[in-house]
Formats: C-alpha cells, sequence, structure tokens
C-alpha cells in the first residue's frame, strides 16, 4: 500500500515524552492520510529505546530504528529517511516542541507552492538559552552566505525524490539544510506556532552542541574561506597604500635611517601578498571539503 506521508522523528532522551509525541502523530494522520512513523534512537541513555518497543508492539505502521553510537540528530535523520516509504517525508521533534497538528500548514503549503521543501518557522522557540545562542549564531553567519541560509528548522516537509539523494549522497559530516541546497532551491516558508506545552527531555550536551556548531560553519559553509580572502584583499590593499605613502615619504621628506623604508614596504606588500594567496588556496580547500571521506553518517543496530 502506497503511503502519502512518513513521519522521521530522530529520539535522543525522551522517554517521557514519546507516548505523547506518537498519540498525537495518529491522531493527527488518522482517516485523513496514509502515513507511517519511523523513531530512531540516538542511542539514548535513559529508557526510550524500551518505551519505543512498547510503542512498536500496538502500532504496526511504526518502525523504531536503534543506532548503535550516538551519531547526532541529522545522521539519525537521514537513518530514518533510508527507511521511509512515504511520498513525502516530515521530520519533528521528539519533544512536541511543534505540535503534530501544525502540519497541516506544511502540507497546505507545499501543495500550493509545489516545493521540494517546506520549512516550517517560528519566531521564539522554547530553548535554553545556550542551545538558542548556538543556533542563533549558526543563523546570523548562514545569511552571509545567501538569503536562504539559514532559515530552516528540524519540522519540516520534503519530497521523497529529495531525500533519496540525501541518502545515496550522505558524507562523515552531515547537515540536512546544507546537503538540501545543494539539489534545489525551490523552498518554501510557513509560519507555524510552537506548543506551550511542549515536555522538557534530556538534551544533547552543551559540548555536544558547541561542537556540532562550530563543525557546521567549518564544514558545510564557506564562510571562514571567504573572511580569509576578504581578509587578505583588505590588508594588501592597505599595505599597498601604506608601502605608497613611505615611498613618498622616503624621496620627497628624506627619512634618516637608512633602510627603514625598504623594510617597511618589503613587510607590508609581502604579508599582504601572503594572506591573499592563502585566501585563493582557500577557495580551493573549500571546493575539496566536498569530497570528505567515507566514515559513516550512521550505523544501525536494532531495526523493528
Amino acid at each position: 500500500m502506497s503511503v502519502n506521508y512518513s513521519v522521521v522523528i530522530p529520539v535522543y532522551g525522551s522517554e517521557n515524552a514519546l507516548e505523547k509525541v506518537h498519540h498525537s502523530l495518529v491522531s493527527f494522520f488518522e482517516n485523513k492520510y496514509t502515513y507511517e512513523i519511523i523513531f530512531v534512537d540516538d542511542f539514548s541513555t535513559d529508557n526510550s529505546w524500551e518505551v519505543l518497543k512498547k510503542i512498536k508492539a500496538y502500532s504496526s505502521n511504526t518502525t523504531i530504528i536503534r543506532l548503535s553510537k550516538n551519531f547526532g540528530q541529522h545522521g539519525a535523520t537521514v537513518c530514518g529517511f533510508k527507511h521511509a516509504k512515504g511520498d513525502f517525508i516530515i521530520t519533528i521533534d521528539d519533544d512536541l516542541e511543534v505540535h503534530p497538528s501544525q502540519i497541516q500548514k506544511l502540507i497546505d503549503n507545499q501543495k500550493k507552492s509545489n516545493a521540494d521543501l517546506v520549512y516550517g518557522c517560528y519566531k521564539k522557540q522554547n530553548q535554553p538559552f545556550f542551545r538558542g545562542l548556538f543556533s542563533g549564531a549558526y543563523k546570523m553567519l548562514a545569511k552571509l552566505e545567501g538569503p536562504q541560509q539559514g532559515k530552516g528548522s528540524s519540522f519540516r516537509l520534503i519530497k521523497s525524490s529529495l531525500t533519496k539523494k540525501l541518502v545515496e549522497n550522505h558524507k562523515q559530516f552531515v547537515f540536512i539544510d546544507e546537503l538540501c541546497l545543494w539539489y534545489t532551491k525551490k523552498l518554501a516558508f510557513v509560519d507555524v506556532a510552537p506548543n506551550k506545552d511542549f515536555i522538557l527531555k534530556k538534551r544533547y550536551k552543551m559540548t555536544g552542541l558547541f561542537k556540532l556548531t562550530s563543525t557546521i560553519i567549518m564544514f558545510s559553509s564557506t564562510l571562514p574561506l571567504k573572511m580569509v580572502t576578504y581578509i587578505g584583499v583588505i590588508l594588501a590593499s592597505v599595505n599597498f597604500i601604506i608601502g605608497i605613502f613611505f615611498l613618498i615619504k622616503k624621496f620627497l621628506l628624506k627619512i634618516d635611517v637608512e633602510g627603514y623604508t625598504s623594510l617597511i614596504v618589503s613587510i607590508l606588500f609581502s604579508t599582504g601578498i601572503i594572506i591573499f594567496c592563502i585566501g585563493i588556496v582557500a577557495q580551493y580547500i573549500s571546493q575539496a571539503l566536498k569530497a570528505l571521506n567515507n566514515a559513516p553518517s550512521y550505523n544501525e543496530d536494532e531495526v523493528c
């Protein structure tokens, strides 16, 4: 039987929320669309896997997957894409930060726009301070890369044709929103309301969030490399002007210290040229970063 929608939910430390998440999803989809629910347990340290097995026992259209170690939210989500059979795949967090009833907005927007990817966006998220800080930092820097960069969220609807490409081409480091932009610019955004009754859960550690944010900026963005290039151009230009100034000072005003002008000019010019050349090399490195090694982004331990 064909499936209209597959819901992929990466799970980490959410034993107290999973049954409510499942019930809310069933309540939304039942008698409206054909659907399946896929939970991917990212090696939770609580009883999330036991709760998922309990859900699986009474829900035939639910698939549960446990990863062999913690691979991160994006790796777990791509693992869910691999098992999804729906024409469209919906991703949603495991803490009901966005209530499943908001999925209708994604569906309606996609039908209207025919977009490959529809994001649900909310102005204010129910996030702890530091988690919001890292998220905000990434989005602010990402906007420098392009107007569509950094606008996404983990609440999205994606055409299955696009998720298949992500599964086929995923590498060691996976950042879904960046990978999607490699394949399509047919994006749409719809405002959704955050759920005031979301369930507090065990989050990924702050060190993990910091590592993820820095890795995203370095590996899925050319911003640091562009900054090096721009700094090189600016320094080379400034040093050129300063060098001309010292040359004029040398021949018109006569500097008493022998060799001072030549030393300053050579240092300024060489420094600017070196940094400029590093920036050019950095642009080549940015292309090489797209060909990362084939270390797995996830590994399945159990599938039920």
